[in-house]
């Protein structure tokens, strides 16, 4: 048995007014989720554990099958793992994203620094550790605006606020809080005169957030019996990889944006499975139109899935045994910009698995699995003999 899990970054929503006060999910051209959902099973997953923050990272572990409240230290280390950066016990990781606050630098404009490229973002990266290197920190460049500073044999006790929650708004209000918050209030502060004197458009600032130190994960081979792989862009999901032992596929023009190359994640996918048994493929694209508040961007995010990479998964899975299966990790409703804890709605399809009576996949299905403990839907994917 083969097993595809496509994980879909905060495609579920909530109804948009503009849409004629659907979803996107409900608006969209969704034919191939439909065939799936009609010949599968849906259900709902609750992603987030209670009391934790619906961060991709808490999420995503959830649907790997890993309990973020046993394993989750922070995003930031996961993060690290994906681009080689080795930390110790006694590091302390952030994540490093460049953004654009406004020309006063009061107000959040960016999260991401309108999606600087990787080119000009390494420039940054290079510059911050020539000019703060007497700070006592290091900086390695990862994907665009997504970066990482690693503060050796040091910890911290600090409350830190996602720079996509904040677009918009006043980041005076959001800055790094607690005892030891200076030495990162001062660093974020240093950046933006290194930063101005590089001259490049559409940054001006580091924004730290999502720090921890290095997590244990046990392989997901020695829990789930199966070799896997993983199909993403993003530092995050391949950290992830690395530490759950799965192996990391490359795709050419992959990108962590709505310009992936959607039809090369799913061709590799499929390849990979001639050697593995297990595939998580990871795309960003409708996350980023929701963080965007892009109706039009995620719509075609959402149809860019349901037309490029279905297709080449129900292909395949006629001419092997397999199972998919398809969540968002959170909801990132257009309205808000940010990601939400509800429980999202899943579909599971192929071997084995007996229909059930839902016709279309949106937030509409009735439910016919829910796993209010998310990391529970691996082991019912991969293990159950008979999903009925």
């Amino acid at each position: 048995m083969k097993y595809v899990v496509l994980l879909c970054d905060g495609m579920s929503d909530y109804k948009i007014p503009e849409i004629d006060n659907k979803t996107i999910l409900e608006y969209a051209d969704t034919s191939n989720f439909d065939y799936l959902a009609e010949n599968g099973r849906c259900g709902l997953i609750y992603t987030t554990p209670k009391g934790m923050y619906p961060g991709s990272d808490i999420c995503n572990l959830s649907v790997f099958g890993y309990n973020p409240k046993d394993v989750y230290t922070g995003r930031s280390p996961i993060e690290a793992a994906s681009i080689g950066v080795e930390i110790s016990e006694e590091d302390f990781v952030f994540r490093c994203n460049i953004v654009k606050l406004s020309d006063d630098y009061n107000v959040m404009e960016d999260f991401s620094a309108h999606h600087i490229d990787n080119k000009k973002a390494k420039l940054i990266i290079e510059e911050l550790n020539k000019e703060l290197r007497d700070v006592g920190v290091e900086f390695y460049s990862g994907v665009g605006y997504r970066n990482i500073m690693v503060v050796r044999n040091r910890s911290f006790d600090i409350s830190t606020t996602p720079p996509h929650d904040i677009m918009g708004k006043p980041v005076l209000d959001y800055l790094p809080k607690g005892e030891q918050a200076g030495l990162i209030n001062d660093i974020m502060a240093k950046s933006r005169e290194v930063i101005k004197r590089l001259n490049i458009k559409n940054a001006n600032s580091i924004w730290l957030w999502g720090q921890g130190r290095k997590p244990e994960i046990k392989s997901f081979e020695e829990i789930y019996g199966v070799k896997g792989a993983v199909v993403a862009a993003v530092d995050l999901i391949r950290g992830i990889g690395v530490y759950a032992g799965l192996d990391i596929i490359d795709v050419p023009g992959a990108t962590g944006f709505i310009d992936t190359n959607f039809k090369g994640k799913a061709e590799y996918a499929i390849k990979a499975l001639d050697d593995h048994d297990y595939v998580f493929i990871h795309i960003e694209a409708p996350d980023e139109a929701g963080h965007m508040g892009s109706v039009e961007e995620k719509i075609r995010a959402v149809e860019n899935i349901n037309n490029i990479v279905l297709p080449v998964l129900i292909e395949a899975s006629k001419k092997m045994d397999m199972r998919i299966l398809i969540s968002p990790d959170h909801p990132t409703p257009i309205s808000l910009r940010t990601h939400v804890a509800e429980p999202v709605p899943a579909i599971i399809y192929g071997k084995d698995v007996r229909p059930d009576k839902n016709k279309h996949y949106n937030e509409n299905i009735v439910p016919s699995f829910i796993f209010e403990d998310g990391y529970k839907v691996a082991e019912y994917f991969i293990k159950t003999q008979n999903i009925e």
